[in-house]
Order: C-alpha cells, then sequence, then structure tokens
C-alpha cells in the first residue's frame, strides 16, 4: 500500500468516524412557568422541558401545576423525509453532518375553579331532598334468609354424640 492509498484510506476512516447521526429533542414550553412536564407518564422535568425521543408518532404530553388544571395531550410528531429507508440510513451512519430534529410545543393551562364549600353542601342537600321525594318501589326487595348456623368444626380424634344425645346423661353414664 503506497502513502497515497493510506492517505485515502485514512482521510475516508476519519470521514466515516464523523459520521452525522439525528438528534431528536422535544421542547415543551406553557404559559405557565416551572409546570411539571410528563411524556408518556415519564417525568421530563419543569416547564419549559427538553427531552429527546427516539421514534416519531404519538406521544401524551401532561403538564401539571398547583392551582391549575392538568393538562393532557395527544401529540403527533410527523417523521421528516429522512426517517424513511434508505435515508434514514444514510442520516444515521453515511452522512457526514448532524441533523437536529427540534420539535416545539405550547401549551396553554388554565387556573383551577375552586368550588366553595356552601355551594358543594347546598347540592348534596338538593340530591338528598330528591332522594327522599322518590316514590316508594313497586316490589319491594325482601330480605335474605340467614344460613343457619354451622357447628364449629372438629377435630378428628374427637367423638361427636348423635343429635338429640347430651353426653354424660342416661345409661353408661
Amino acid at each position: 500500500m503506497t502513502t497515497g492509498q493510506a492517505g485515502c484510506v485514512a482521510t475516508v476512516l476519519a470521514a466515516l468516524a464523523c459520521a452525522g447521526c439525528v438528534d431528536r429533542r422535544f421542547v415543551i414550553e406553557s404559559n405557565v412557568p416551572n409546570a411539571q412536564v410528563y411524556i408518556d407518564d415519564r417525568p421530563i422535568g419543569a416547564a419549559p422541558a427538553h427531552s429527546s425521543f427516539e421514534y416519531y408518532g404519538d406521544y401524551t404530553v401532561t403538564l401539571v401545576h398547583p392551582g391549575y388544571e392538568t393538562l393532557t395531550r395527544r401529540v403527533h410528531v410527523a417523521a421528516p423525509w429522512y426517517a424513511y429507508p434508505p435515508f434514514d440510513f444514510l442520516a444515521e451512519v453515511v452522512w457526514p453532518f448532524h441533523i437536529r430534529d427540534r420539535r416545539y410545543y405550547y401549551f396553554d393551562m388554565f387556573e383551577s375553579t375552586k368550588t366553595r364549600t356552601d355551594d358543594l353542601l347546598n347540592a348534596a342537600d338538593s340530591l338528598r331532598g330528591r332522594g327522599y321525594n322518590l316514590p316508594a318501589p313497586e316490589r319491594p326487595a325482601l330480605p335474605r334468609p340467614q344460613p343457619a348456623p354451622q357447628p364449629p368444626p372438629t377435630d378428628p380424634g374427637t367423638v361427636v354424640p348423635p343429635a338429640g344425645v347430651v353426653p354424660g346423661v342416661g345409661p353408661g353414664a
């Protein structure tokens, strides 16, 4: 192998070693700073949150913050042209540059409504009153007959007298 050929081989190997890859990341933002972000029930962090992802498709994003309604949304991450065969192989292995795929999502959270205790108690009293005003059932349920009490289990070594015989009374006692 000549010096020129060795240089070409070294250049090709260096180019393959520096071959690109695809860096896929979510960026989740919200109108509420520090809302906790979950993607497919996996905690990501506080908004604005960053997380990598491996595949394109559907994800469930959940945002939680005290004083705000929990927000759950299903998002679809569409695959770009370089995610389909044979381009995916070229983008992951052969392409000499990094590909950065950033997906930005923004969610509006709303303050939770406070239920007044008086309103809740009034609604409960109203339902209770409606229950009292219901008509009597046409055929009331009959009580179920109770099963006869069973004697306790005995040891196999004890002798149980027949029914109607009282031990210790009568002939031979």
